[in-house]
């Protein structure tokens, strides 16, 4: 058939070459269908969660997703572009064929431009250097996510490390047939949510509808709620508001109490008691609210002035709550490494109050060299007492409670209604028979959770600490909907301080060796590989 050897061989080497694209080709057409990965990262960063899975595989209908991405990036940029490709591939790859993703580049389509500008996607600026010129370009780094006539967008993909919480959240909430609402109480020299807490705010309207609710209204909780927000209410409740409180609970809503025990005043440094009534209310229900202060020799730096400098000082009061202060057994608390409480109170379970019907679970306490002052206030950190031996405990600063509660009224002694004319005069006036009888002693499915700490959340703090948003938000979402999502957005979480009790030997020794450490390693083995050839050469 072949005439001679070298046309055989040729043969031979055509038919090697069809075989290998058929393979190719095929593999091809199997890597399409699966999707694999290796990731050795400690939080598996580099992978979708198994939350997400369950997400995209439950998926009833098709999800589009579009990612208005500029193809032309700066090189600082594409590492973050081809990690979101790869992210999107997985989505796709995962939910079996139900997240359709579509790549778009507004800068090269106008009407595609607009389309992106019209859903609240900027127009963003580059800085590149091209032939030795400075310049700033135009580009987008946005994403839309569509099903049926619901759709969310991510109007800039800022970190990658956060996009599977992005993506995984905005399905969730357009796939949902209701969005639960959660409301932040106001008045009573409350925070206010748009004012103090705008960050945790924007976030949580990303997956819920956020609303105020005036306590000083007069009115009851509306319906629709199913969280209400106590943000450190500084002023004494009316009895009906605490009424209002009480039977939002009672309906089986949620609540999340931050509240300290304590009125600090920043500017001298003074320390008052507080009565607001909330104390009152969730000791009602097992948890004491203690009108104490809360230390730690786990703690922050804190920014102190004198009329002549500004200085920075280790600040007991400024607890840093590490990893082990995190309930491991807790699903809301236990991704998290790090939380730190400003001048907080602790917290105590009075077990008299429960039954076997509720449930308690710690969430977050100080170290075990935690201790309080109580009275005798000195919030000066020059002049902190150390604690007195054996006085220093491991305190609890964050507990929930799930299960059945008994209200703090009676229905024969119910209190009157707070009633507000056109002037804003409140007056008190009895309650009709028909609000009488919409009263509920108890509950069987309520949730309270009670943070010694009314300020972790606010702007000012998550300004050096954001981990407390996390916390917030697992919290939040433990109350209003479930567990799932917090997964996601405590998986990159981290924080790995050194401990306290290292010496600033120790301290010193352990940064030069990260210094040093590696290169020295390569050096000792290049010098290792280079004896071995030149006693392999003085031997041949």
């Amino acid at each position: 058939m072949f005439k001679s050897k070298k046309q055989l061989n040729r043969a031979n080497a055509l038919i090697a070459i069809v075989v290998v694209i058929i393979l190719v080709f095929f593999v091809n057409i199997l890597s399409t269908q699966l999707f694999g990965r290796w990731d050795v990262t400690e939080n598996k960063d580099y992978s979708i969660t198994d939350t997400t899975k369950d997400v995209l595989r439950n998926l009833d209908d098709v999800i589009n997703v579009k990612a208005y991405f500029t193809e032309e990036l700066p090189g600082y940029l594409l590492v973050k572009n081809q990690d979101v490709r790869d992210i999107l591939a997985e989505y796709g790859t995962v939910s079996d064929g139900n997240v359709i993703v579509t790549f778009l580049d507004p800068s090269k389509n106008a009407d595609i431009e607009q389309e992106a500008r019209s859903m609240g996607i900027p127009t963003l600026q580059f800085n590149v250097v091209e032939k030795d010129k400075y310049q700033v370009t135009n580009g987008y780094l946005g994403i839309a996510i569509f099903y049926g006539d619901n759709r969310e967008i991510i109007p800039i993909v800022q970190d990658t490390s956060s996009l599977e919480y992005d993506l995984t959240a905005a399905i969730s909430k357009v796939v949902r047939e209701e969005i639960p609402t959660v409301a932040f109480l106001s008045g009573r020299g409350a925070w206010s949510r748009t004012a103090d807490m705008a960050q945790v705010d924007q976030e949580l309207q990303r997956q819920y509808r956020v609303i105020d609710f005036d306590i000083t209204s007069g009115r009851l909780v509306p319906e629709n709620v199913n969280t209400l927000i106590i943000p450190g209410i500084k002023e004494q409740l009316t009895e009906w508001e605490q009424y209002v409180i009480d039977q939002f609970l009672m309906q089986g809503g949620d609540i999340f109490v931050m509240a300290e025990g304590v009125s600090i005043n920043p500017i001298d440094l003074t320390v008052e008691k507080q009565n607001t009534g909330i104390d009152q209310l969730v000791a009602q229900y097992g948890v004491r609210l203690n009108k104490n202060l809360a230390l730690d020799s786990s703690n922050e730096l804190a920014a102190f002035r004198t009329d002549q400098v500004q200085f920075f000082s280790p600040y007991p009061f400024w607890i840093k709550v590490p990893k082990q202060g995190f309930n491991p057994e807790s699903g809301i608390v236990n991704k998290l490494e790090s939380l730190v409480v400003t001048w907080g109170s602790t917290i105590e379970i009075l077990e008299e109050k429960l039954t076997d019907k509720t449930e308690k679970t710690d969430l977050v306490r100080t170290t075990a060299n935690g201790w309080i002052q109580d009275g005798d206030w000195q919030l000066n950190p020059r002049l902190i007492e150390a604690p007195e031996e054996g006085s220093q405990s491991s305190l609890v600063l964050g507990t929930m409670l799930s299960g059945k509660f008994e209200s703090l009224f009676d229905k024969d002694a119910l209190p009157k209604k707070d009633v507000a004319d056109d002037e804003g005069i409140v007056s008190q006036a009895p309650m009709s028979s028909q609000e009488q009888d919409k009263f509920l002693p108890e509950t069987e499915e309520g949730r309270l959770i009670v943070v010694g700490d009314a300020d972790f959340p606010l702007d000012v703090n998550l300004q050096r600490f954001q981990s407390n948003e996390v916390f917030f938000l697992n919290l939040v979402d433990a109350l209003t909907s479930d567990e799932s999502l917090i997964n996601i957005r405590s998986k990159a979480v981290t924080d790995r301080p050194l401990p306290n009790d290292l010496s600033d030997n120790a301290k010193n020794y352990i940064r030069w060796l990260n210094i040093l450490g590696i290169p020295v390693l390569f050096t000792l083995y290049g010098l290792a590989r280079f004896g071995k050839r030149r006693k392999s050469r003085s031997v041949i």
